[in-house]
């Protein structure tokens, strides 16, 4: 007994250890997975900022002339006019930079030349020139694939999350050609403090010595820390700093891909120390560059979970001396009455036995007994054969075969299951070893019953369940695996029985839709969640499917007052009983559709005015004009030139020009309707389509146009007046291409700027 005790104890000591440990690990998991979200959030922002500030046609051409420069000049920092340009390059970022150092903190913005020299450091502008081949690979790969790339990587000054992009320059002709690659990089100090409060702890990132050593410049290191060999590139509290100081941990350098998990005491706390390795841009092959170090204060759990060892030892010890003396006095008081009962149980069992050899025959029901505490069992029926494969001889000649044939992650439960209390039921699962190697799913039934000579018999039956055990896990494993699968994918399912008019959703649809978990709902809560504007689509998607229509829609709802896009399908089908029944989806794709619309809005827009840029205006030309082509309709074309433009820049600055570009965008798209098109189709020049109107309305259009540009002011400039002269000119039926009304209304603009400029000249349609 006191083995048994002693095995329970040290189980259950073990299972309490490995819980908490398993706790420990689970959290960690979790927090590394966080950290790679998190790592991956904001590679994508470093990519957004750098395609941003890239698609600027003005850091286009200034980024296009420096790099020419350079080739002229000799070398890899140019000279003189190299420099001018790169001034200039520096001052036309300046307020993006500014801007995006505030809002997102943007710690670097660098211009590459091919394969990888640095052409403008815009956060050090004195540091250029110099040849980045050797430590900066994803400069090398970004300018030789062409291609935005992003990771982390270790740079002359700063290392940090990077995202870098090419920069092309758009010809007169519309081609395109690769100047460089410019990057946008941020430390890990903003990610590290976002994720401290999600971990409910600190982070640190530590990043190898050697690493460093051979990539920084000198006058930007750190002080290393010895204890580590590394430096600490950013953290979110000093704790990590001081043990490292104090020797209380060390880590030596990474060089695997394991999450490893410890517990430090320092002061009266106990601390969660999680690390995991740091990979720079070249992943895994490369191997880590560092680690990042997570501490949590587990005091309170720890505390509990060394009282609960505690408490569990002093539990089993008093069960233990409380089950002697209730056996001591069981003994002493039954002796003599089980002592006239033996012969008599004797004989019933012998005439039991062999009835129950007569049935148990063919069953496929075994029984045994099993003395107590030795796990030696004194009988087992001989159908056992068939069962185990080892006959009845096999099993009862040797002691605890049971015990060692039972899987080793299941022999726990045998002892700690058999309780010292007579006649008590029990019920278990386990595995067995077959004769064959293989492992049996076997049901166990039993009962403890206590003898005369106060010894403990188990007696019992087994049932072969292999097959439904096999045939559980298997639908456990396939539930977990949707369940992961839906939130992995933000797709949810549902079902809607028309009978009852119960939808009953999955856990992910109640999220999608601000529900709560596995809630039931009807139609009318599921209608509610749709967007006002979108409710007369999804209805009538729904009833045209009750007609035997296809139900495969994206709409918007709205959630808690946020608007989201899904994606919903669904099958309608009458089940066994003739009811129908409706299985759906619904899918989170609002990701999905915002970048669709950021991605449109950056292929079609000026990114300074915000009118269609020279690509997307040509577009549509073409369009109006096949429509000019097949209808007959008329339409309008002007050609729009700002006056004494570049005297504007030179006279109040290229930020003055700007604005001056941007006023005359809101000037002019105020005098327009919604169907014509202005777009910008170089510095200062902007054309404009105005379908359905012929000369004598575009003439009247653009005078008015004219006159409302002569009368705008910009606040901050007021001595800057700004006029414009216009060229009118209509798409024929005799254009074959979209160059004759643009040469016509090129050279009217020509004419009225040789004959005063501020004016307003119809071309001359007989001439191409």
């Amino acid at each position: 007994m006191a083995v048994v005790f002693l095995g329970i104890s040290l189980s259950e000591r073990n299972q309490e250890k490995q819980a908490f440990k398993q706790q420990l690990q689970n959290n960690a998991d979790i927090i590394r997975r966080s950290f790679s979200v998190a790592f991956k959030e904001q590679e994508s922002q470093m990519l957004l900022l750098a395609s941003f500030v890239a698609a600027d046609p003005e850091i286009q051409e200034l980024f296009k002339y420096g790099t020419q420069m350079v080739r002229v000049e000799g070398g890899a920092k140019g000279a003189g006019e190299s420099s001018r340009l790169r001034q200039a390059l520096l001052e036309e970022v300046e307020a993006s930079w500014k801007q995006m150092q505030r809002d997102y903190n943007l710690r670097q913005l660098h211009f590459h030349l091919p394969p990888a020299t640095s052409f403008l450091r815009v956060h050090q502008p004195g540091k250029y020139g110099d040849d980045l081949s050797d430590i900066r690979q994803i400069i090398v790969d970004s300018n030789r694939l062409q291609e935005p790339l992003s990771g982390f990587e270790i740079g002359r000054i700063y290392s940090g999350i990077r995202g870098i992009v090419p920069v092309w320059y758009t010809r007169q002709d519309g081609s395109k050609e690769h100047i460089g690659s410019l990057e946008a990089g941020t430390s890990v100090d903003s990610l590290l403090s976002n994720l401290a409060e999600f971990v409910d702890g600190d982070l640190a990132v530590l990043l190898n010595r050697t690493n460093i050593d051979g990539a920084v410049w000198s006058e930007y290191r750190t002080r290393a820390m010895e204890a580590c060999d590394c430096y600490i590139e950013g953290q979110t509290d000093t704790k990590l700093e001081s043990w490292l100081k104090s020797g209380a941990i060390q880590y030596p350098a990474v060089t695997d891909m394991k999450t490893s998990v410890t517990t430090l005491t320092q002061e009266q706390a106990t601390y969660a120390l999680v690390s995991f390795p740091l990979y720079d841009y070249q992943g895994v092959s490369k191997g880590p560059v560092g680690r990042v170090v997570t501490w949590q204060d587990i005091t309170p759990a720890w505390q509990k979970h060394q009282q609960g060892i505690g408490q569990l030892e002093l539990m089993l010890v008093g069960s233990y001396v409380l089950v002697q003396l209730l056996l001591l006095f069981l003994l002493l008081r039954l002796r003599t009455l089980m002592q006239g009962r033996i012969d008599q149980a004797t004989s019933a069992a012998k005439s039991a036995n062999a009835q129950l050899m007569s049935v148990l025959k063919d069953s496929p029901v075994v029984t045994y007994s099993l003395e107590m505490p030795a796990n030696t069992l004194s009988y087992i029926s001989p159908n056992c054969l068939e069962l185990t494969g080892y006959c009845d001889r096999d099993i009862l000649d040797t002691p605890d075969w049971w015990l060692e044939h039972t899987h080793p992650l299941d022999q726990h439960r045998l002892v700690a299951d058999v309780s010292t209390e007579p006649d008590p039921t029990r019920r278990l699962r386990y595995r067995l070893r077959h004769k064959s190697g293989s492992w049996l799913w076997l049901e166990d039934r039993s009962r403890l019953v206590a003898l005369d000579d106060g010894s403990k018999v188990l007696h019992g039956a087994l049932v072969d369940i292999s097959a439904q055990q096999h045939a559980e896990s298997a639908l456990a494993s396939s539930e977990r695996t949707l369940r992961r699968a839906q939130t992995i994918g933000h797709v949810g399912s549902w079902e809607y029985q028309f009978a009852d008019r119960i939808m009953t959703l999955s856990d992910e649809a109640c999220h999608i839709l601000g529900l709560g978990q596995s809630s039931d709902a009807d139609y009318a809560t599921f209608i509610s969640r749709v967007h006002p504007e979108d409710r007369a689509q999804v209805e009538n998607a729904w009833h045209e499917a009750v007609q035997g229509g296809d139900y495969d829609l994206e709409h918007r709802i709205v959630v808690n007052g946020e608007e989201r896009w899904v994606r919903s399908i669904a099958d309608f089908q009458h089940d066994d009983s003739g009811i129908l029944l409706a299985t759906g989806m619904v899918q989170d794709i609002t990701r999905q559709k915002n970048r669709e619309q950021e991605l449109h809005k950056l292929a079609t827009r000026d990114m300074l005015t915000g009118l269609a840029n020279r690509r997307h205006f040509m577009q549509r030309m073409a369009q109006e004009q096949a429509r000019t082509q097949r209808f007959g309709s008329p339409c309008g074309l002007l050609m729009i030139d700002l006056d004494h433009f570049k005297q504007v820049n030179d006279r109040f600055g290229h930020a003055a020009g700007d604005e001056a570009l941007k006023l005359f965008a809101r000037v002019s798209s105020a005098q327009l309707r919604n169907i014509d098109i202005l777009g910008r189709i170089g510095g200062e020049e902007f054309a404009l389509l105005l379908p359905g109107t012929d000369m004598d309305g575009a003439f009247i259009l653009a005078e008015r146009l004219r006159q409302a540009v002569e009368g705008a002011r910009i606040e901050q400039y007021p001595d800057l007046k700004l006029t414009a002269s216009v060229g009118v000119s209509v798409l024929t039926l005799d254009d074959s291409s979209s160059d004759a009304p643009l040469l016509r209304a090129d050279r009217a603009v020509y004419q009225a700027k040789n004959t005063g400029r501020n004016r307003v000249v119809r071309s001359d349609q007989s001439q191409d």
